[in-house]
């Protein structure tokens, strides 16, 4: 893009919808306990002072001062305020915006925080959080909170400064020969994300990418620590839940079912308590309470 259209972009482009829901301090009693929920946002949760217990399905973290936690969207989760209580700085940013970036040129741009949001490789992100990273969260917060002029365009380039730093840290986590960044994936991915309702087996899918069918399961295994078929199995989920709050909880779980490529309710109720914990009848009760 030539400078003169790129600086017009992002100074005088239009306001675009906020990315972030909120930025907040919270102090927390001792012992202070919330109940397990789960948001469609990206949470993330900086420890400014004591102990807080977090369970994610049955994984449980704790953070300590100065330690952050980035929660990846729909993960059910609770926590525990230590015994001495405890501070934290909270956010909630939306990742549906970035999602629509995923391609190669995520790779290029060593992009590896979006990769793992796009390809569901994890589901959460802990790491001690360094003085650029907790004042860059602490700024984004300042600024929701003044509604300055211009507070949405810098809270976008807070946040996208956020989106750097996480994916310098994802980056550190992974070896250089298996980074997930890989074409072969990438192409995978992006053919369930417009297929996902279809059957895909491997067979059909390593013909797509190029590839043979021993190749991709292999980096399936190596590169995402899962197999072909769990991958499918999380992100037909994932469509499940972005559909019935699409359709604000208004749709009935056989069609949902079918809609997202299971072949039928009993198939999909069996994976989705295998996958998530509970039964799609009491997550969707209360993720819509």
């Amino acid at each position: 893009m030539p400078r003169q259209d790129y600086l017009q972009a992002a100074l005088l482009g239009k306001d675009t919808p906020s990315m972030v829901d909120n930025a907040c301090l919270q102090d927390l009693a001792p012992l202070d306990h919330f109940s397990t929920h789960l948001h469609p946002t990206v949470e993330l949760i900086i420890c400014t002072a004591g102990q807080i217990d977090l369970t994610l399905f049955q994984t449980r973290v704790t953070l300590r001062e100065n330690e952050y936690l980035v929660i990846y969207p729909r993960i059910p989760h609770c926590s525990d305020a230590g015994p001495q209580g405890c501070s934290i700085l909270q956010l909630h940013f939306h990742a549906d915006s970035f999602r629509r970036l995923f391609s190669d040129s995520l790779q290029d741009g060593q992009l590896y925080f979006l990769i793992d949001l796009a390809m569901n490789r994890r589901r959460f992100l802990k790491q001690t959080a360094s003085p650029q990273f907790y004042s860059c969260v602490l700024y984004l917060k300042q600024e929701l909170e003044q509604k300055q002029p211009n507070y949405r365009r810098m809270c976008d380039l807070y946040l996208f400064q956020l989106i750097l730093l996480l994916s310098r840290q994802v980056q550190r986590e992974i070896l250089p020969h298996s980074l997930p960044g890989n074409r072969h994936l990438i192409l995978a991915a992006q053919y369930i994300q417009q297929h996902y309702a279809e059957k895909i087996t491997i067979d059909r899918l390593a013909e797509y990418c190029g590839v043979s069918s021993r190749q991709l399961a292999g980096l399936f295994s190596t590169r995402l620590n899962m197999n072909f078929s769990t991958y499918l199995c999380y992100f037909r989920i994932s469509k499940a839940i972005e559909l019935m709050e699409l359709r604000e909880g208004r749709c009935p779980l056989t069609q949902l079912a079918l809609d997202c490529g299971f072949g039928g309710l009993s198939h999909f109720s069996r994976v989705f308590k295998e996958k998530m914990g509970l039964s799609p009848t009491r997550y969707f009760s209360a993720q819509l309470r």
